[in-house]
């Protein structure tokens, strides 16, 4: 089975690896990694590892079997270019347009998400960050 996944993936954390093992279980697992254009105009700044170093961590990590960049004008294209068998969702991605466009593309592609996540977070990592690098914590 080709398992197909999505995200920034900008820092690799707990929650990343939990997501992706839970997606390896399903199948040889493609990641498609934002585009730090894309990143910048959804979330309104630059990521912090540009993507081909977002890329290159994922490629090497073992439960991913490919990793590609996304496609700046059309977030589908990847679906059509790897034809997954599956597209793993987490828990808060949605996944209405995704739907509307498979039935669109004539695609046989599954639609399965996560069911639960781990307490972790890009915005919870910024405070763990912040409270770890802030000026008083400094000695």
């Amino acid at each position: 089975m080709k398992v197909l996944i999505a995200g920034n993936f900008d820092v690799i954390h707990p929650g990343h690896i939990y997501f992706l093992t839970e997606a390896s279980k399903l199948g040889d697992v493609t990641v498609v990694v934002a585009r730090d254009e894309t990143i910048k105009k959804f979330k309104g700044r630059a990521p912090i590892f540009n993507e081909n170093e977002r890329k290159l961590i994922l490629e090497n990590l073992k439960m991913v079997k490919k990793v590609i960049l996304g496609d700046q004008k059309d977030f589908f294209a990847p679906v059509l270019t790897e034809n997954p068998d599956i597209i793993f969702l987490g828990p808060d991605q949605y996944s209405s347009w995704i739907e509307e466009r498979i039935g669109k593309s004539g695609l046989n592609t599954k639609i399965m998400r996560l069911d639960k996540r781990l307490p972790y977070s890009s915005s919870e990592l910024k405070k763990r960050f912040l409270k770890v690098y802030t000026l008083d914590s400094i000695k």
